[in-house]
C-alpha cells in the first residue's frame, strides 16, 4: 500500500440500501441521521445500494405509482443537496419493475430521472448493464459496481456495446470482472451490488419456526393465518429451491458461486449489498460480506451463525473509514432518537 503522507486524507463510503420507502413529503429520519455524519472537511462517498423506489421503481408517466415514485427520488435530492461527496446509487430488483418482464424501461427511466437531479449520471453499472463499473475512490482504495439484477432479471437484459453495455456476454462479465480486481490488486477494492452472496436473514433461506405455522409472515408480519404442517411447504421452498430474489434460485446460485470462486482469490475483498432489510456482517474466506439494507423497511436476521460477526434488524447504515495506506474499518449506525448521529451499535477493523 502506498506509504502515508502528510498530503494523503482519510476517506468515508456510507453503505444503505432498500431505502425506496423514505419519507417523501418530509425529512426522513433515516437520511437526516446520515447526514448529521456529514462534514464538508472529510471525502466521503454515499452508495446507495438498491430498491431506491418502493414498489415497483419508476414508472411511465400517467402511471398509478408515477407522483409518488417522482417524491421518492426527489427526496434525495433534497436531502443531499449541501452533500458535496460522490454520490451513487446501484439498481435492485424493485427498480427494474419487481423483476417484471418489462422492468429495463423501468430502470433506464429511473437513471434519466436521478442524471437530470443530480446533473450528471450516479445510477451505475449505467444502462442497465450488469457492469462491472468502476470509481477510483483514491491511491488505496478501488470501488466497484456490479447490476446483480441483471442477472435474474427474466425478459430482455441488454448486453453488447449497442446497448453501451462493455460486456457481450455472461462469461465475459465474469472475464472483465477479474481483470479489473486483478488491475487493482495492490488496493483495497469495495465490491457492491444490490444481491448479497451470504446470507443470515431470509433471502439466505434463514427462517424461524413462526414462518412454518405463520408461512405468510414471510411477507407481511401481521399475517398470522396458521398453517400448520402445510404451512412449511413455503420456507423450505424458498430455502432449497427459491423464488427469484433468493439465493437458493437457481440463476442466483450461478452468480453467487462464480464471485465466491472469484473473491476468494482477492484476501481483504470487502463486497457490500443489500436486499436483506437488516444489518450484517459476515466473512469467510478471508473476505468480508456486509449486508446494509435496513434504509427504510426491516425484517429479521439471525443473531449467531459460523460466519457471522454482526447481525441487527435496525434502521441505519454501514460506514467504512478508509484511512491512508489501506487500512478500513467498519461502524454501523442504528437510529436513536436521543443523538442525531444515531447510536453506535459495532465496529469492526476490516483490513
Amino acid at each position: 500500500m502506498p506509504a502515508d503522507t502528510p498530503t494523503q486524507k482519510s476517506f468515508e463510503i456510507f453503505l444503505i440500501g432498500d431505502t425506496g420507502n423514505i419519507s417523501r413529503h418530509k425529512p426522513d429520519t433515516v437520511l437526516e441521521t446520515l447526514k448529521a455524519h456529514m462534514n464538508s472537511e472529510q471525502d466521503s462517498a454515499i452508495v446507495f445500494l438498491g430498491d431506491n423506489v418502493y414498489p415497483r421503481g419508476l414508472p411511465p408517466k400517467g402511471h398509478l405509482l408515477r407522483t409518488e415514485a417522482e417524491a421518492t427520488l426527489n427526496a434525495y435530492k433534497e436531502s443531499l443537496k449541501d452533500y458535496h461527496g460522490k454520490v451513487i446509487f446501484i439498481s435492485g430488483n424493485h427498480d427494474w419493475n419487481k423483476g417484471r418482464k418489462d422492468g429495463y424501461d423501468y430502470v433506464l427511466r429511473q437513471e434519466k430521472y436521478l442524471g437530470k437531479l443530480f446533473g450528471k449520471n450516479v445510477l451505475l453499472p449505467s444502462n442497465g448493464c450488469p457492469g462491472p463499473a468502476v470509481v477510483q475512490i483514491n491511491d488505496d482504495v478501488c470501488l466497484v459496481l456490479i447490476n446483480t439484477q441483471w442477472w435474474l432479471q427474466p425478459g430482455f437484459r441488454p448486453v453488447g456495446q449497442q446497448y453501451g453495455c462493455r460486456v457481450s456476454s455472461e462469461e465475459e462479465f465474469f472475464e472483465h470482472l477479474i481483470k479489473v480486481l486483478d488491475d487493482n490488486k495492490h488496493k483495497r477494492i469495495i465490491v457492491a451490488g444490490h444481491s448479497p452472496v451470504y446470507s443470515y436473514a431470509i433471502h439466505g433461506g434463514r427462517y424461524k419456526f413462526r414462518h412454518h405455522l405463520f408461512p405468510f409472515t414471510i411477507y407481511h408480519k401481521k399475517a398470522y393465518v396458521p398453517l400448520p404442517f402445510i404451512g412449511s411447504f413455503l420456507p423450505l421452498y424458498r430455502k432449497y429451491f427459491g423464488a427469484k430474489e433468493d439465493i437458493a434460485h437457481p440463476r442466483y446460485r450461478r452468480l453467487r458461486s462464480r464471485l465466491k470462486e472469484i473473491f476468494k482469490n482477492y484476501p481483504g475483498l470487502i463486497y457490500a449489498a443489500g436486499h436483506e432489510h437488516n444489518l450484517q456482517h459476515i466473512t469467510k474466506n478471508d473476505n468480508h460480506f456486509i449486508i446494509s439494507g435496513a434504509g427504510s423497511k426491516l425484517k429479521y436476521v439471525l443473531q449467531d451463525g459460523k460466519n457471522l460477526k454482526f447481525g441487527l434488524k435496525a434502521k441505519g447504515f454501514f460506514k467504512l473509514k478508509c484511512d491512508p495506506g489501506g487500512k478500513i474499518s467498519a461502524s454501523v449506525w442504528a437510529l436513536n432518537p436521543l443523538e442525531a448521529s444515531g447510536k453506535l451499535v459495532y465496529e469492526k477493523e476490516l483490513v
